[in-house]
């Protein structure tokens, strides 16, 4: 089962939350601050290391947030996802 940090004072994060909650079965837990806000953030394993994702207020970044977390973090990015990715946050544990 996977898990899914969520910044829990992101504008917009309860909408993620609750749609990641619906639509998988991984654990959803709420993080501080990352510093690195695109609203709202998530972070998520993605082939054994930790990825951060912004703007994931827009649906079709949900849509594929939710289908990568379903496949297990396998495979490669999708394309929608790979601007979306913070290369400061990459790698790094949530706060």
């Amino acid at each position: 089962m996977a898990t899914i940090y969520v910044c829990r004072k992101c504008k917009h994060s309860k909408e993620l939350q609750s749609a990641l909650a619906r639509k998988t079965d991984a654990t959803v837990k709420l993080v501080g601050c990352q510093d690195v806000c695109t609203q709202p953030l998530a972070g998520t394993r993605v082939e054994g290391c930790l990825q951060w994702f912004g703007g994931l207020d827009q649906s079709k970044r949900q849509r594929a947030l939710i289908d990568l977390v379903n496949d297990g973090g396998r495979g490669p990015v999708p394309a929608v996802l790979v601007k979306a990715r913070s290369k400061k946050r990459a790698g790094k544990s949530p706060r």
